[in-house]
């Protein structure tokens, strides 16, 4: 598309296009809240439910050692989880 010279007249369909396309677009957006409500209602779909965040919960301790007097002192079973990188940290739910 050229363009236009400010003393050169646009043409009515082309007028009348643009409006009818801005008026299109004003049409969606004059719609309030609509795209954020479904932003909203996306993210509570996605969003962990309380019993997929249990593991967050638990009392953790930082190694094995504890863990075994722990299990002991409560006659509890030991749930070990082995982080393997250099970023992991089960304490903060990090790994």
């Amino acid at each position: 598309m050229g363009k236009m010279q400010p003393n050169k007249p646009i043409g009515n369909i082309k007028l009348f296009a643009m409006m009818g396309l801005l008026v299109l677009g004003f049409g969606q957006a004059s719609e309030p809240g609509t795209a954020v409500s479904k932003v909203l209602e996306r993210f509570e779909q996605a969003k962990p439910q309380a019993k997929d965040l249990t593991i967050y919960r638990l009392d953790w301790v930082p190694n094995l050692a504890e863990a075994k007097l722990r299990a002991a002192r409560e006659k509890r079973p030991i749930l070990l989880v082995v982080v393997t990188n250099s970023y992991g940290n089960m304490l903060s739910g990090h790994c």
